[in-house]
C-alpha cells in the first residue's frame, strides 16, 4: 500500500513540475509579441505599442478569470487568443 502512495506522490510532483515550466504570463506573451512585431516592416512601432498596451489589458482580463492574450495582429487570422497561465 505505501507503494502506491509512493507511486502516486511522485506521479503529482513530476506533473507539478513539468506543468509550471510551461506558464505564460500576460508579459512573456507580450514579449513574443513584440518579437513578432519586429518582422512588421514599416508597421513595426505601431505592433510594438499595440503588445505594450495589450499587457495591462491580459492582466485586466486574467484577473477576471480570461485569461488570454489577444494578439495585435490586424490581418486575416488578427486578434488570436493565446492562453495565458499568470496574470503578471
Amino acid at each position: 500500500m505505501k507503494e502506491i502512495f509512493a507511486a502516486a506522490a511522485l506521479g503529482a510532483s513530476i506533473l507539478l513540475t513539468s506543468s509550471s515550466a510551461f506558464a505564460v504570463s500576460c508579459t512573456q506573451q507580450a514579449g513574443a509579441c513584440k518579437q513578432w512585431a519586429l518582422g512588421q516592416g514599416p508597421e513595426t512601432a505601431s505592433y510594438v505599442q499595440a503588445c505594450k498596451v495589450e499587457i495591462s489589458a491580459c492582466i485586466t482580463r486574467c484577473k477576471g478569470g480570461s485569461k488570454v492574450f489577444i494578439g495585435v495582429g490586424r490581418g486575416p487570422g488578427g486578434g488570436r487568443q493565446y492562453p495565458i497561465n499568470e496574470c503578471k
